[in-house]
């Protein structure tokens, strides 16, 4: 028996899937000037997407060197989306509102220490018996 990686078994369902998905996807690059714009189909999206709609229905095995080159293409386009869209986020929208909540004055964790104090936790007023009877 020889030895394989979860990698290189990849289901037939799977590789189907991934043929009628791309054909799908050059089917609507063929028609989308003909639908949109009126103008003729994209011949060379046809034959495309006709070539993914029949290895996946007749020979899904011939599209492993496809889809592990797609795969390995989304992996390296999803680390690097992720790390931009997570910089925007942080550095574009959460560090100008820290500055502006420190200009005024908001402490939302009140972290400071106080020498004087006897404890940290803040009382709460007690709810109700019922509070939970209609949570909606």
């Amino acid at each position: 028996m020889t030895s394989q990686t979860s990698e290189t078994l990849v289901p037939l369902k799977q590789l189907r899937q991934f043929g009628w998905l791309m054909g799908g996807v050059f089917a609507i690059v063929t028609f989308w000037p003909l639908v949109f714009r009126g103008e003729g189909i994209r011949i060379w999206a046809c034959v495309i997407a006709g070539i993914f709609g029949v290895l996946g229905m007749v020979f899904p095995s011939g599209l492993k060197p496809v889809y592990r080159a797609w795969m390995i293409f989304g992996e390296k386009i999803g680390w690097l989306n992720s790390r931009i869209l997570l910089g925007l986020v942080f550095y574009g929208l959460l560090t100008p509102i820290s500055f502006i909540m420190v200009l005024l004055g908001k402490r939302p964790l009140q972290l400071r220490f106080d020498p004087q104090a006897e404890s940290y936790r803040v009382p709460k007023e007690p709810r109700a018996a019922d509070h939970v009877l209609k949570a909606f």
